[in-house]
């Protein structure tokens, strides 16, 4: 009986061998099949956390110093890239995010809404000089009015110099995208007749907000029978809904021979941000205006009659009668601290375009003595938000010409403004390579933002993704 139990024991044991060993061999075939793909992913794995490691320090960098000079972003050429205000990390200074926007125009990054472009061979000599003496030779026109230096212009931040500056070699590209965090739209705007209200929707990555806190300063300018506007002014709030849509009652009832500005401000959670509203919006203009950048510390703003731009704007058909604008215009301005509003008169007639008056831009305050078609206004570094209203010189002129226009200037305030609310892009990228990201919270005045960094690295995928 032992016997014949060993005998059956060992032959059960052969059987469950014979079975096992092939079981075995498959799964090494099956392993060493594997083993290209695995080792692949495995690679790809480690140099994407590496990328994405080196994209959280280049962003932490960039985001907590201010580079060097510490105002670089009023036209200095800087020595060390950085965007941070001086002592204040992760606030960035709106004219070194300018720079970025206006490096952006050089480079192919256009506005949503742009109008036009052209060359400065369709536009007045004298303004045409004054600007390829800055260097430009193109503009682009946004559904602002704001003119937008682009082309060829060497501003002086440099992306190959930023990218060196930060020891980046010659296997990296990297790219910056600034957003803001929540997204103000004033929706089913004008409200029936006789209506006083005002609906503002607000998301944040494509997902609405409820529970944020909406508050509307509004500016409704009536221009009447005399030629100053009157200007109802004053502050409303509300609560969004669970649909992120907040009900704004305003002060008068809407009358379509109203011009309606809103600086609409929305906040949770501590996070905070802003849009302008305006309307009706400005099919014709009377007035085109641009920051040129152009000293260590001011700014100019330029104020150009659009005769001065009459070939650019009559390619759009938007000006069919070079006449229709040339009468003249009256400028008053209203702005925007981070701190409040002033009322200011400039006080201040821009000649015809169209003319004997001189394109070639004169200081704004010499237009009393002078009459010329443009003119430019320094402002300090300090960031605000210009809200011009021109009234034109005759109520006579024909066609769709508008008796008053008002026109937004972000002087370092909602950056995005210039791009139609478009992100602002900084940077290159490589297609089809390996990619980091990191992302930020920063702030650009009293407004968050998201910023994003991409590091793409274009060298072999295995080896070490070093500085």
């Amino acid at each position: 009986m032992i016997n014949s139990k060993t005998t059956t024991k060992g032959q059960s044991s052969a059987i469950e061998l014979v079975l096992i060993i092939p079981v075995i061999m498959a799964a090494i075939i099956v392993f060493i099949l594997l083993v290209p793909n695995y080792s692949y992913s495995a690679g790809s794995e480690v140099n994407t956390f590496q990328l994405n490691a080196m994209a959280q320090s280049l962003l932490e960098y960039i985001i907590t110093n201010p580079g060097n000079p510490l105002n670089w972003g009023l036209a200095n050429k800087p020595k060390s890239f950085g965007l941070a205000m001086p002592n204040q990390p992760y606030h960035l200074d709106p004219f070194k995010v300018l720079a970025l926007e206006y490096w952006g125009f050089a480079n192919g990054y256009l506005p949503s809404n742009l109008v036009n472009e052209c060359s400065t061979s369709y536009v007045g000599k004298g303004f045409a000089n004054y600007l390829n003496q800055h260097g430009i030779n193109n503009l682009a026109i946004n559904g602002y009015w704001l003119l937008l230096p682009i082309g060829n212009k060497t501003w002086p931040l440099s992306y190959t110099e930023a990218k060196q500056m930060l020891g980046l070699g010659s296997n990296y590209e990297f790219m910056l995208i600034i957003q803001p965090v929540l997204n103000i739209t004033v929706i089913d705007f004008p409200p029936p007749q006789g209506s006083s209200n005002l609906y503002v929707e607000v998301t944040s990555n494509g997902q609405r907000v409820g529970n944020a806190t909406v508050k509307v300063q509004y500016f409704i300018v009536s221009q009447g029978t005399s030629q100053k506007p009157s200007i109802t002014n004053g502050t409303t709030s509300s609560i969004t809904n669970s649909s992120g849509i907040a009900v704004i009652t305003l002060p008068v009832a809407y009358n379509s021979n109203n011009t309606y500005f809103m600086l609409i401000t929305a906040s949770i959670g501590g996070i905070q941000d802003y849009a302008y509203f305006q309307y009706p919006g400005q099919t014709t203009p009377l007035l085109l205006m641009g920051i040129l950048p152009n000293s260590t510390n001011y700014n100019s703003i330029l104020f150009v009659d659009p005769n001065v731009l009459k070939s650019c704007l009559k390619n759009t058909k938007i000006i069919s009668n070079p006449g229709e604008t040339a009468l003249g215009l009256r400028i008053v301005a209203v702005y925007k601290s981070l701190y409040g509003y002033t009322f200011e008169t400039l006080n201040f007639t821009l000649g015809p375009g169209q003319g004997n008056a001189p394109s070639y831009p004169i200081p704004c305050t010499l237009l009393t003595k002078s009459n010329h078609s443009t003119c430019y206004w320094n402002l300090p570094d300090a960031p605000m938000l210009l809200i011009i209203n021109v009234i034109r010189n005759s109520k006579g002129q024909a066609g769709q010409v508008p008796i008053a226009q008002s026109i937004i200037v972000p002087y370092g305030l909602y950056p995005n403004y210039l791009l139609g609310d478009e992100p602002i892009i900084f940077g290159k990228s490589i297609k089809n390579a390996p990619v980091g990201a990191a992302r930020a919270l920063v702030y650009i005045g009293d407004s968050a933002y998201y910023i994003t960094l991409y590091l793409y690295y274009k060298g072999n995928v295995f080896g070490a993704a070093g500085w």
